[in-house]
């Protein structure tokens, strides 16, 4: 037998082989993954945090360099320091605006949960009148909902154990927290190297015939990280902020509850907004339907205003994905993986669609010749 078609043939039997380990040990396989993901959660967090924090540190090493003539280290060093004392400055800042409001209408909406569903109870029984049918009885969701109150209450009681789980995994979370900012700082800090440091490794171990490929691939990948990651979070802190200023300004009840709401969905490109909008609108209709209704026409002017005006001038370009992929992906990512199948599946599609695209042009073109 030819060695090249012996070749061939153990590599076919190995692929099998692999195959059916993989089917047969699926479950398996995916715990692994997912415990190797958490490992490397502090390092995700960090190139996320880099990603953000890309161009305002490019702006700013720009600025020293050109401005105040320092030399490439000095200038790295301060842009990251400036960075990092405007990020928790204005974290610092909006923290001290949003949990005593928030921490205040939590509260609220707990007292006033009893009160709040009979008002929905009385509103339901006026629009079904109004409509001739049947009436809705939440008699049960009222009685349901003061029977977890008083649970939760009686549970506080015995809440020892569970104090000490919430602070080892407060702890924990801090922890990571200072490893992914530290990390940040050194992705943002040494990317030439780094950046050099892959290539040097794909070139080394990669068949030159997929050089090229994987030179494009990773484009790719980091303009779609980059454009999505720091697009998304800016868009979310803008659209946050925004909201909870206006919410204020109007008077509406939960403004700092529901603008965290608006800021955390809006991490899900179109979607997020339809969410976190029903999501405000249903809070203000227990406290009052004009509210809900003063509420939803000032998101939607919101929302165009922020998409229309500071979106393309504060963030940049869009994603890149056409609407109905991005429902397709964030549904199949909701589905398998919950909120954070939602996050990672859009750029993930992302990247997909754009090789295919680019894939699709270039043998369009050799056909065509």
């Amino acid at each position: 037998m030819e060695k090249k078609k012996l070749k061939l043939y153990l590599l076919l039997i190995a692929y099998i082989l692999a195959l059916i380990l993989v089917v047969v040990h699926f479950k398996t396989i995916l715990k692994g993954i997912g415990l190797i993901f958490h490992l490397l959660t502090p390092l995700f967090i960090g190139i996320i945090i880099a990603f953000v924090f890309n161009r305002p540190f490019e702006l700013f090493q720009r600025l020293y360099r050109n401005k105040w003539k320092l030399k490439e280290t000095p200038a790295k060093i301060l842009s990251i320091v400036t960075i990092y004392i405007l990020a928790f400055g204005i974290c610092a800042l909006l923290l001290s605006m949003v949990i005593p409001e928030l921490a205040k209408n939590l509260t609220m909406f707990a007292s006033n949960a009893d009160d709040y569903l009979h008002e929905a109870q009385r509103f339901i029984n006026e629009v079904t009148k109004l409509l001739n049918i049947r009436n809705f009885d939440i008699s049960s969701i009222t009685i349901a909902t003061e029977k977890y109150l008083s649970s939760l209450a009686n549970s506080l009681n015995h809440t020892l154990p569970q104090i000490v789980e919430v602070t080892a995994s407060l702890i924990s979370t801090a922890a990571t927290a200072m490893i992914s900012i530290a990390l940040s700082i050194y992705i943002m800090s040494g990317k030439k190297h780094l950046l050099a440091q892959l290539r040097r490794t794909f070139y080394v171990y990669l068949p030159k015939c997929a050089h090229a490929s994987a030179k494009s691939l990773s484009q790719v990948i980091l303009q779609v990280f980059e454009d999505y990651v720091a697009g998304q979070c800016k868009e979310a802190i803008i659209l946050g902020s925004l909201c909870f200023v206006g919410m204020r300004i109007l008077r509406l009840d939960y403004s700092g509850l529901i603008s965290v709401i608006i800021a955390f969905t809006a991490l899900v490109p179109i979607a997020g907004a339809y969410i976190g909008g029903a999501t405000g609108v249903i809070l203000l209709l227990f406290v009052s339907p004009q509210k809900a209704l003063i509420f939803l026409i000032f998101l939607i002017i919101l929302q165009q205003f922020e998409g229309n005006v500071i979106y393309p001038r504060v963030v940049g370009r869009k994603i890149g994905l056409p609407g109905m992929w991005v429902l397709l992906s964030i549904s199949v990512g909701g589905g398998l993986f919950g909120i954070w199948g939602m996050l990672i599946s859009v750029p993930i599609t992302t990247i997909f669609y754009q090789l295919i695209k680019k894939d699709v042009a270039r043998r369009e073109k050799i056909l065509e010749s």
